[in-house]
């Protein structure tokens, strides 16, 4: 599968980046649908990226420990703790979401995309 995606692809991809991807937009999406966390406890916010990383931990079929340090961009849970999510990009497309996409393709990614390059959906 590397090898193919190597020719392929315009640059040096491996299927570990496609996982890696995917589990960073599941963790955005997954952190941006806990309850309003702007004015909660460090506590709460700890429970709520445990149960995120949890998650896609179940999904990947990973320890939440490998899921985190191997799979999950950093700056996701980092941008979480600043009250940051893409929450305002997943609230405008409303109905929009899923019309045709999974509920982590298309307009989704494009938010977390933007989330990780400007620090705003």
């Amino acid at each position: 599968m590397n090898g193919y995606l190597r020719a392929r692809a315009a640059a040096d991809l491996t299927a570990k980046d496609f996982r890696t991807w995917h589990a960073t937009v599941l963790a955005a999406v997954a952190l941006a649908v806990s309850e309003n966390m702007a004015d909660a406890s460090s506590t709460r916010r700890r429970s709520a990226e445990a149960r995120a990383v949890r998650e896609v931990s179940r999904y990947l079929g990973n320890t939440p420990a490998v899921c985190r340090a191997s799979y999950i961009n950093p700056r996701v849970i980092e941008l979480f703790e600043d009250g940051v999510t893409i929450r305002p990009a997943l609230d405008a497309l409303g109905a929009n979401l899923g019309d045709g996409d999974p509920a982590t393709h298309g307009a989704v990614e494009e938010a977390v995309r933007r989330l990780l390059i400007r620090g705003r959906p």
